[in-house]
């Protein structure tokens, strides 16, 4: 059986008094849970400006952060499980179990995963759900996407999501949605009909919009992806 969802739920909710709202929810359904960074990700930063160790170090400890965030997220709902390798993320959902994913940052380094704060959690749950595989993405965000469609452009100019997303999903066909802060108590539709509670995310423009829009100072050219701002962060 499929995995059908693969669902990252933001670090900026670490404090809110949605976080549990959020965690019941989705343990009551087969999904694979991609944990943010939460407050230990933000310590990670604050050190790397306070000593400046490069960014390979910096992105090594993140990836540490979102485990330390996620195995936080199991305490507060013991009815999640815990998984690092996609086959224990297998194993659990045929058991019907939600799983967190607890990202193990040698296996990342060998997976060739960017040392860079332009990858976030956005990015690696991307990756996830290409490796399992999943069928849908979704990322569950503090601050509110526009509603129905929105461009992955516009949702990385506002800092919804992370610049490094258009690399990990170039060329998908696999649906991506966004969802709001108050979406929880409409969970259960929404993983069964998400087009009437999440926004969808159109992932590839044309290539005359890359040419042609409007982007901040900050941008650059990449080969990759088309433009993207290194210093980006997503919540």
């Amino acid at each position: 059986m499929p995995i059908s969802w693969v669902v990252k739920l933001g670090g900026s909710f670490w404090d809110s008094p949605r976080l549990p709202l959020w965690l019941a929810g989705l343990a009551r359904h087969a999904v694979v849970l991609v944990p943010g960074g939460g407050p230990f990700a933000d310590a990670v930063r604050q050190a790397q400006a306070r000593w400046e160790f490069d960014d390979r170090l910096a992105h090594a400890l993140a990836i540490r952060a979102m485990s330390q965030y996620g195995r936080m997220l199991q305490g507060l709902c013991p009815s999640l499980a815990m998984a690092s390798d996609t086959r224990g993320l297998r194993a659990c959902h045929r058991r019907g179990q939600a799983v967190i994913w607890l990202p193990d940052a040698d296996q990342l380094v060998r997976e060739a995963i960017p040392a860079s704060w332009s990858v976030s959690s956005d990015s690696l749950a991307a990756w996830l759900a290409e490796r399992l595989p999943a069928l849908q993405l979704l990322l569950v965000k503090s601050a509110e996407p526009p509603a129905g469609t929105a461009a992955l452009p516009t949702l990385i100019q506002s800092g919804l999501l992370d610049s490094a997303f258009p690399d990990f999903t170039r060329g998908w066909a696999r649906p991506v949605w966004v969802s709001g802060p108050g979406n929880h108590g409409r969970l259960p539709r929404g993983l069964e009909q998400p087009e009437r509670v999440f926004t969808r995310v159109t992932l590839m423009p044309s290539p005359s919009f890359w040419r042609s829009s409007p982007w901040p100072s900050g941008y650059a050219i990449s080969p990759a992806c088309g433009k993207r701002w290194d210093g980006s962060r997503s919540s």
